[in-house]
């Protein structure tokens, strides 16, 4: 059995006082951990094992004591009940764990370095939103340094509500939280927390409730977009972008950009894509061959559209092009063409790959002919997109389906 407890050390510093310190005792060994405090020997109570109420500060740091007096117990009790031999050693750690004022162990540091491995496996739109997940975390904790003790099934519940407050869609918070399961998952793996600190057991994910479905563009809606006239250059090459994506079968940003000159033949184009690896081709329409004049690259350049700067682009180089291009030249963008076109939505670039499947299944077209339109490598992928259309049509369309 461990016994602890709080007294003041041997030696004084220059002030005179001595530091508050923690003496753990186990099978006639001994540690101690300081307190972070300290105090004078006649503001100090051996009895109590408290400070006097000489000290100016003494009920912040008996409150202190309190708080490390109730977790230390915790500790020790939850050490003896798992029936596994352990030091000292385990209950400093279990203590710094619990706690969460371990560098080393704290949930955000630990967050910190998923990030990172993520980003050397070249995974930056996953480690991007992983940090997205973390900062969110640390503005609704009002703090950098996060304890993996803090994150309980209240917190999980408030931070939720949070979210949705500051206009977060369920799919986003959804995501969050996934992210947030993740990383705990991972720090009972790698045995930095235990399972008893896991909230996940209580707070359910599957809880979250989501009203909205993926957007899209009705075709008069399609249409007031092709008439309208850009404000500027900016809006005028997020419509340009949308309608191109639309037009050709909603070809994903990824694979936009890695369109060569090679892949045209004729008024035909081609390319494998990115996601998937299946092969797409299909006939270009008047609108498409425009678009690819207006935005054509210099001659030097293999690719079609005058965005990447090389011919021989990395995944990161492409994945970090990807994203600064969508968030900051089109759907920004394409947020403010709404608003002028009255449209309600909130319409991103792949939008218009779901407008195009939409288009589709409002006109009966087969599922399986969508999903080869759409390169999906299963009719799974493709039955998502049913999700937004009235019930009247989707039962129509399921009539076709499976008669």
């Amino acid at each position: 059995m461990t016994t602890f407890q709080f007294t003041l050390k041997n030696t004084p510093k220059s002030n005179g006082e001595k530091s508050i310190i923690i003496s753990l005792i186990k099978d006639r060994k001994n540690t101690s951990l300081s307190l972070g405090h300290s105090c004078l020997d006649n503001q100090w109570s051996s009895d109590t094992e408290r400070v006097k109420k000489n000290h100016k500060n003494y009920k912040k740091i008996n409150f202190f004591i309190e708080k490390y007096s109730k977790i230390i117990t915790t500790v020790i009790e939850d050490l003896e009940n798992e029936n596994i031999p352990y030091t000292l050693h385990d209950v400093v750690q279990e203590i710094k764990v619990y706690k969460g004022d371990s560098q080393t162990m704290s949930y955000t540091k630990f967050h910190e370095i998923v990030i990172e491995n993520l980003k050397k496996s070249e995974k930056i739109g996953t480690a991007k939103v992983e940090k997205d997940t973390l900062n969110s975390l640390q503005k609704f904790f009002g703090k950098k340094e996060i304890g993996f003790n803090e994150i309980k099934y209240l917190s999980l519940k408030k931070y939720e509500a949070h979210c949705a407050e500051n206009g977060n869609k369920p799919a986003t918070i959804g995501i969050r939280m996934r992210t947030i399961r993740n990383v705990f998952n991972q720090a009972i793996k790698a045995k930095i927390i235990k399972e008893k600190q896991y909230p996940f057991k209580d707070y359910k994910i599957s809880q979250i409730k989501s009203s909205s479905k993926k957007e899209f563009l009705t075709q008069d809606e399609l249409k007031h977009l092709k008439e309208y006239n850009p404000a500027d250059q900016y809006e005028a090459f997020a419509k340009d972008i949308f309608l191109f994506s639309y037009y050709c079968r909603g070809i994903n940003f990824i694979d936009l950009l890695k369109l060569e000159k090679s892949s045209v033949i004729g008024r035909n184009i081609s390319y494998f894509r990115e996601k998937t690896g299946v092969a797409v081709k299909f006939k270009l329409n008047e609108f498409a061959e425009n678009i690819i004049k207006k935005y054509q690259s210099s001659p030097n350049s293999v690719f079609i559209f005058n965005i990447l700067q090389t011919n021989t682009p990395t995944k990161v180089y492409l994945k970090n092009k990807a994203q600064k291009y969508l968030t900051v030249y089109i759907n920004k963008y394409l947020k403010n063409i709404m608003k002028a076109l009255k449209i309600n939505k909130n319409i991103t670039y792949y939008c218009a790959r779901h407008s195009f499947a939409t288009a589709l299944k409002f006109e009966n077209v087969s599922i399986e002919i969508i999903r080869e339109a759409l390169g999906h490598k299963d009719i799974n992928s493709t039955m998502s997109y049913l999700n937004s259309l009235p019930d009247s049509k989707l039962d129509k369309i399921i009539e076709d389906i499976i008669k």
